[in-house]
């Protein structure tokens, strides 16, 4: 016999009352799991200077316009070509399912030794290329001294 039994007033859920201790105790458990599962993004940002011609941009481009050399780094499946204004470089291809980042900062450099006042290059990724391949190549150009990026898509 209880408490309520015991004092005579037992008392009986009606129809119009929800007992909604099962859904708080079904909460008590969600949520805390909710909470260590979660993930939590961290964005990290890419600075980009875009060049400009006239010489009041913050990535102000150093080339006269005679001397005006545009290089394009493409990235799709079958790994980088690298084209500039006066020539076309030979692909690249993926080395053992890699991107061969050792050949591409070498061609780069060989380019910074032809075009030793160029300091633009225009990324040009194809769909299915992951993000960390192009930050890798933005990295690689940054090294061999290529500062000003843009992402053509």
């Amino acid at each position: 016999m209880n408490l309520r039994q015991a004092l005579g007033k037992s008392r009986r859920l009606s129809e119009d009352e929800i007992n909604i201790v099962p859904v708080m105790n079904l909460f008590m458990i969600l949520i805390p799991f909710l909470l260590l599962t979660a993930t939590f993004v961290k964005l990290a940002i890419i600075d980009l200077a875009l060049p400009t011609l006239d010489g009041s941009g913050v990535g102000e481009s150093t080339l006269p316009i005679e001397d005006l050399t545009v290089m394009v780094i493409t990235i799709d499946a079958s790994g980088f070509i690298i084209k500039t204004s006066s020539k076309d470089y030979p692909q690249i291809p993926l080395r053992t399912n890699e991107y061969d980042y050792q050949e591409l900062s070498r061609q780069l450099a060989e380019i910074k030794k032809l075009f030793p006042r160029l300091t633009d290059v225009v990324i040009s990724p194809t769909a299915e290329v992951r993000y960390q391949i192009i930050v890798r190549v933005l990295d690689r150009c940054r090294e061999i001294g290529f500062p000003n990026f843009s992402i053509s898509g």
